[in-house]
């Protein structure tokens, strides 16, 4: 059962969650050339910053693809966590996987851009890495809560 606050960061999560989804949409609706402009412009902000990498459009490209389904899957993971009251890993892969497929085919009725097994498969290695940090996160949120509560006893 939801409580009231719990309701309110659900609906939090869900409106994340659907921004993500929607800035994904949007730069996966960009025409190759667009798309191609924005990666060159991050890669030379980057390449000033980090010059030595050897940072490639192709690297930047790949990381852009694994860190935004890694964002989607975080956030999948609390919306479900503060929807059903316990934590949905599996599920949270297998929506944020299934968005990926869906964006890949997706990207066939974009000009220059097309559907790539090996960008749903970064993808959702993608979903996974976020949801390690997920769990990671709420793991050391619980920590820190339960050395809160260890102090305020050891104040009284």
């Amino acid at each position: 059962m939801l409580t009231e606050k719990n309701k309110t960061k659900a609906i939090v999560f869900w409106c994340l969650t659907a921004v993500i989804m929607a800035v994904i949409f949007y730069l996966s609706a960009q025409v190759a050339d667009d798309s191609a402009e924005q990666s060159g412009f991050i890669l030379e902000l980057l390449s000033k910053v980090f010059s030595s990498l050897g940072l490639t459009d192709h690297i930047v490209r790949k990381t852009a693809h694994f860190l935004e389904f890694a964002a989607l899957c975080f956030m999948f993971n609390y919306s479900l966590c503060y929807t059903k009251g316990k934590f949905q890993k599996i599920l949270s892969v297998l929506l944020t996987s299934s968005y990926a497929l869906s964006d890949e085919i997706h990207q066939i009725f974009v000009e220059g851009r097309s559907c790539q097994f090996s960008d749903w498969l970064l993808d959702t290695c993608g979903a996974l890495f976020g949801l390690l940090m997920f769990l990671i996160v709420y793991f050391l949120i619980g920590k820190i809560k339960s050395g809160r509560k260890r102090s305020s006893k050891d104040i009284n």
